[in-house]
Formats: C-alpha cells, structure tokens, sequence
C-alpha cells in the first residue's frame, strides 16, 4: 500500500499536539499547567494551519482512503481555524480546573482530527472510523464536568443518541456493501450510474443518511441537541454546534454526490444538460430540512437560558444548510448542483464564525457562575462589558441574517440556490417558502436575547458589578468581530473558493 503520509501532514500535527498536551499536564507544576498546555495547543494548531495554507498538493492518501482535493482542503482549512479559535474560547475556562488540562485539550483535539479527516474520507468504513473519533472524544468531553450532574446528563444523553444513530450508520453500510460489493465510493457511484439503486442499497442510504442527521442534529435525529448544549461545558458546547455539525454537512454532501446525484447524471454527460430526476431522495431531503427549520425555530421561542436557545437555533441552521443538500440531490443541471454545495459551505463558514463568537460571550459570562438565564445573566449586559454585548449583538444579528454581516451571505447564496432549481424543480418552492418563514420566526427570539442584554434589568434591581473579560475571550471575540464583518462585506473570495471546492466535489468518478 502506497501511503502517501505527507498529504495527512496537518492532522498529524494535530495528533501529535494532543499527545504534547498530555506531556505536558504531566510535566510543568500546576501553577503554571493550563498556559503551558493551552499555548501547547494553539501553537500546534497553529503549525497545523499553517501546513495546510502553505501545502496545497492534491492527491491520494492511504491507499486510496482518503482523497486531498479542493473540497477537503477547504474544509480542513475552516476546521484547523475554528479549532483555533476554539482553544481561545476555551482556555480562561479550564483555568477554572483543578486538573484534566491535558485531557481535555487532548480529546478536543482529537475530535477536531475526526473533523479533518471526514473532509476527505473516499470510502463509507473510512467515513465511520473519522466520525467515531469525533463522537467518543464528544462523549468524554460533554460529561467533562465530573462534579456537576447536568454535565454527567448531558454526556449519557449524548452517549445513548450517538450510539443509535452509530447503529443506523453501521448497519446502512453493511447494506451498501451488500448492494454494491464495495465500500468505495468510485465503486458505488459506478455502481448506482449503472443499474440504479435497487431496494436494498435504497434502505443502506436511508440508514446512512440517519447517522448523519446526528451529528449535523437534524430531524429526526436531533433530540439529543438543547440538553446536551445546556449541560455540557461550554466550549464543548461552542465545538459540538460549530466544528462536529460541519463534519455532518461535509459527509451529507459526500453522501449526496456518491448515492443520490449519480441518478440525476446528465445524459451523455453534457456539462450542462438536464438530468434525469433524482427520484424520491429530493423530497425526502425537503421534507427533513423543512421540519427541521420548523422544529429548531418554532422550539426556540419559548426559551430563557442562552444555551438551550442557541441549541434549538443551531437546529434551524441545520435545515437552512440542508435546504442547500436538497438542491444537490434535487437540481435538474450540474451547474445548480455545485451552486448549492458551493452555497451549504459559504454558510458553514459564516456559521461557524458566528457561533464560536457567541460562545466566546456565553463562556465569558457563564465565568460568573451565575448560569445562561437571560433574565438574570444577561440582563443589562451592555453596562456590564459593553464589548461582550456588542459582540453577541452582532452574532445574533448574523444568525438572523441582517446585512452586511456573514450571516446573511450565507443565507442569501442559499436561499438564492433554492429559487434558481426551482426552475427545474419547482417542489422547491415550498421550501423556500418554509425557509423564509423561518427567518422571520428566528427573529422574534433573537430580538428577545437583544432587548434583555440592552433593555432589561437584573431581576431585584441590584445593578451587577462591570464584567472582566479573559484574554482568550477578548482574542476571540475581537477575531468573531472582524470576521463577521469581513466575511459580509469581503465574501467574493470565499464564495469562489467554495465553488472551486463545490467543483472538486463533483469532479471523481463518473457522474
């Protein structure tokens, strides 16, 4: 076996930061233990991003396991950053601990490694190792908080989910296998292009498809999401709706291009002739996306803690992204097809951008200890730090949608995806229409979260005293700031290096 190593180069220095970490909590006195292992960890992900910026070689990796194209490196890109990002968030946080300094960085990561490599899995076992990595590690550090039950809840709930929905995704793959012979995805898009899907490689999609809507908290798959964010730590918590959820919608999109698009080929192959229909596999993905907008938005409404309304919200974004999977599956042209990946990994980025900047708020205040109840914890926030308040303002305000931030980039190239297949696919207007529906129900409750932080009064109107923010927040938060701005105002360079990856997306195998 050829394997090719140095394409895995940034994750095995992600790797080998983990394992630095662990040394490290064993080796420097407790005094000075979280820096040192917390700037161990930046450093190393910092080298991490800087081989992956640097190194831009495409190719072939283990065998033929995992494959280096635009798409992955885009998505490795984002990963490595986000992960970045969230060693900020998360290091005033464990200087609160006694010890597991080491641990914890070690598992998230190795999480993030999962991330990295689901980029570029070529084969469904591949795709299930690298998700595993990511929902053990996730296991250990939802439960992180030994002492505090809600921690202990949240990771068995999250425990008990993942191990069904791993159940779903393990057995739609041993169908797969039995349908096609083979685990590869070459071998299942020659397979599907030729003799169709048949019943049994029909039921392995479905099934393979539910694994997935786990980690990317869709219908039906999505309970799991408001206890689990409510009782995890918060970083985790800031890692599970950000960094996990992109691993979903990197697999979705694989998982569309290998089993679902195949059957839409244009006939001869035309570059941009009309393809046959999809066949069922469109109106399945609307039908999941348009309940899952329905369920994270219309749930959000009647929440007061700040975690458990930013779950139920990270579920509506999950439907937004997926309204952009469906015009994958559903398109009548490649053109649209790429348009709507090219679309789902704009908002991914925005997404993540805007919601490491608001859990980089909720762990600033959570320091507190006073917990996420936006009555008491949040009330009067803009006299307390005015910079935490303006930052949540602004990534609330993204998660709406409203210009010239990154959210409403993400949202507009979705949502403009949608009434372009349209076209061809007219059952897409319901969606769109559900979609816009949504938007407006989402505004309702952040504008609640807006009032409370620049309107509301501490419950016994007892003024708190001012907030001290940490230097990893502040870090943070300033990054969350200038790319939320960024990002709305500069998007032509991402969108273009979304659609190069879009591109690459559909350029293996025959279509």
């Amino acid at each position: 076996m050829n394997l090719d190593l140095h394409f895995l180069l940034p994750e095995i220095v992600v790797v080998a930061t983990a394992l630095a970490c662990v040394t490290v909590d064993i080796l420097v006195a407790p005094a000075r233990r979280n820096r040192f292992v917390a700037f161990t960890a930046a450093l190393g992900l910092g080298a991490a991003l800087l081989v992956v910026l640097l190194d831009r070689r495409t190719g072939a990796a283990v065998g033929g396991h995992f494959t280096v194209d635009a798409f992955s490196l885009f998505a490795r890109t984002i990963a490595v950053a986000g992960g970045l990002l969230l060693v900020a968030v998360a290091a005033p946080y464990t200087a609160r601990m006694d010890r597991g300094h080491g641990e914890f960085y070690a598992l998230l990561l190795l999480a993030l490694t999962g991330v990295m490599l689901t980029a570029g899995v070529s084969d469904l076992m591949s795709l299930f190792v690298a998700l595993e990595l990511i929902t053990i590690s996730s296991y250990a550090l939802a439960a992180f908080k030994r002492h505090d039950p809600r921690s202990t809840e949240a990771g068995l709930k999250y425990l008990v989910v993942g191990a069904v929905s791993s159940a779903f995704l393990l057995f739609g793959i041993a169908l797969v296998y039995g349908a096609v012979g083979a685990v590869d995805f070459h071998s299942i898009v020659a397979h599907v292009s030729g003799k169709g899907p048949g019943a049994l490689l029909s039921l392995g999609t479905v099934l393979v498809f539910m694994g997935l809507f786990f980690k990317a908290s869709a219908v039906p798959m999505q309970v799991w999401a408001p206890d689990v964010y409510q009782g995890a730590p918060s970083p985790v918590t800031g890692f599970l709706s950000s960094l996990s959820k992109s691993a979903g919608f990197v697999l979705l999109l694989r998982i569309v291009t290998t089993l679902v698009v195949p059957l839409g080929s244009p006939v001869g192959g035309a570059a941009g002739g009309v393809g046959a229909p999809t066949g069922p596999w469109g109106a399945f993905l609307g039908i999941v996306a348009g309940l899952t907008l329905l369920y994270g938005n219309l749930g959000a409404m009647a929440q007061k803690d700040v975690k458990r309304l930013l779950a139920y919200s990270s579920i509506g974004h999950a439907g937004y992204m997926l309204m952009g999977v469906t015009v994958v599956a559903a398109a009548g042209t490649p053109a649209l097809r790429q348009e709507g990946a090219a679309a789902v990994l704009v908002y991914l980025l925005a997404y993540y951008v805007t919601t490491l900047t608001a859990f980089a708020v909720v762990c600033a205040v959570s320091a507190e200890g006073k917990g996420h109840d936006m009555t008491t914890s949040y009330a009067g926030l803009s006299r307390r730090s005015p910079l935490l308040a303006f930052a949540m303002l602004l990534a609330l305000l993204s998660l709406a949608g409203v210009p010239p931030l990154a959210g409403l980039i993400g949202k507009f190239l979705v949502f403009f995806a949608v009434v372009d297949a349209a076209r061809t696919s007219p059952a897409l207007t319901a969606l769109g229409v559900v979609g816009a529906l949504s938007v407006v129900f989402s505004l309702y409750f952040y504008l609640i979260l807006i009032r409370a932080m620049y309107a509301g009064s501490p419950s016994g109107g007892v003024e708190a005293p001012p907030l001290r923010v940490a230097l990893g927040h502040r870090v943070a938060v300033f990054v969350g700031i200038a790319a939320l701005l960024g990002l709305g105002i500069f998007w032509g360079p991402v969108h273009a290096a979304a659609s190069d990856a879009a591109a690459a997306l559909f350029a293996s195998g025959p279509r």
